[in-house]
């Protein structure tokens, strides 16, 4: 256990939450899902986070067994309102978190959507290279920020704007434009101005400084920039823009070249299953399409970015038949196992931010928990 001496490491609820927030924002998820904060844990004070693909009851007594007062998982526990706590499976996971003082906390297709997330996971342990974006996306209201400062304080400026949510565009952070020119003012008797002296007209030079961002951030952007800026009274303009899409759930990427039954058995070994596949078992594959869960309705969407395969969890009988006709081959690979490596990558991310943080990834036995085992 971390800390100092026998005093075990603790973080604030509010600080986990920011931490997952950011690595995770919002904004990404779709529009049906609930993701956040769902139950609250009995202390402020987390001293140690399980991390599971499901809210299973299994997951909740891993973490009651370790002294873990916050689970964090994909799949949300709620997703619609809770009219009354009863004695089905949901109304059990509840009232066992609640009883034991557990928080509840899900990330779910805004995980999926998020750099580094469930499918830049699979993505990266399927080895794809040259890795983009494709699929579902929320179309989320922007803003673009336009602020004017001394030249030597922009580095500055850009970097708390950017630390509060502002300067992504699609996969890129920290995207800005700079502009020189020159700003005037006038400063009152009483004033205390960083340049110029009070009463006086002052010339300075500047930089103007211009991002974007979504509108859901605005004041904490607008505070982070003021709290960065060298000036009494930082003037800053938020212009609406168009509504556009969000970073996109899916991944397709590029392999070195091999057969789809050659790519069958590559993501067996690599996930440590047995997929279904559709397809011509000899066709060569350079360029596939991932999206872990049940993902099989977005193949479309891969056939038109250039993808001849999607290595999803789940596909429907209709879909596998409509897809193989249209001459698109898809891998059934499970709905865990294509998820899995998302939920080990979100525990490390959270232990990279908080190196001291008590974590564990939730790895239930197989046949138990959603996890499906093999005969043989």
């Amino acid at each position: 256990m971390s800390g100092i001496g026998n005093i075990p490491f603790v973080a604030s609820l509010q600080e986990i939450v920011s931490i997952l927030d950011r690595l995770a924002p919002p904004r990404y998820a779709l529009g049906f899902d609930k993701v956040g904060l769902q139950i609250a844990p009995e202390s402020r004070e987390i001293s140690r986070v399980v991390v599971s693909l499901d809210r299973s009851l299994a997951a909740i007594d891993r973490a009651i067994e370790t002294g873990a007062n916050l689970l964090l998982t994909h799949h949300p526990l709620i997703f619609r309102p809770v009219e009354k706590i009863g004695d089905d499976y949901e109304g059990r996971a509840i009232r066992k978190l609640i009883r034991h003082g557990i928080g509840h906390f899900a990330a779910h297709t805004n995980w999926d959507a998020a750099q580094g997330g469930i499918n830049d996971a699979l993505a990266a342990r399927l080895g794809l290279t040259e890795v983009t974006s494709f699929g579902m996306a929320m179309n989320v209201e922007r803003l673009k920020l336009v602020v004017f400062a001394p030249a030597n304080a922009a580095e500055a400026i850009i970097d708390a704007a950017a630390a509060a949510g502002a300067g992504q565009i699609g996969s890129y952070r920290r995207c800005f434009f700079l502009g020189q020119g020159e700003g005037g003012f006038e400063a009152p008797a009483d004033a205390k101005p960083t340049v110029g002296h009070p009463g006086e007209r002052t010339l300075v030079e500047e930089v103007r400084i211009e991002t974007v961002l979504p509108a859901t951030a605005q004041k904490a952007v607008a505070r982070a920039v003021r709290d960065a800026h060298p000036y009494e009274e930082a003037a800053l303009d938020f212009l609406p823009m168009a509504a556009g899409p969000e970073q996109a759930l899916g991944r397709v990427g590029r392999i070195e070249a091999m057969t789809l039954a050659e790519l069958v058995a590559k993501t067996d070994a690599v996930l440590g299953v047995r997929s279904l596949a559709w397809g011509d078992p000899a066709e060569k594959i350079v360029r596939v399409a991932v999206e872990g869960g049940a993902a099989d309705g977005d193949w479309r969407a891969a056939q038109r970015c250039g993808a001849q395969v999607l290595i999803t969890g789940e596909v429907k009988q209709h879909i596998a038949l409509e897809a193989a006709e249209s001459g698109f081959a898809l891998i059934q690979a499970g709905h865990y196992a294509t998820e899995q490596p998302g939920v080990e990558a979100l525990t490390n991310a959270l232990q990279k931010a908080l190196p001291d943080l008590d974590a564990e990834t939730f790895v239930p036995p197989p046949g138990s928990s959603g996890r499906p085992f093999w005969a043989g």
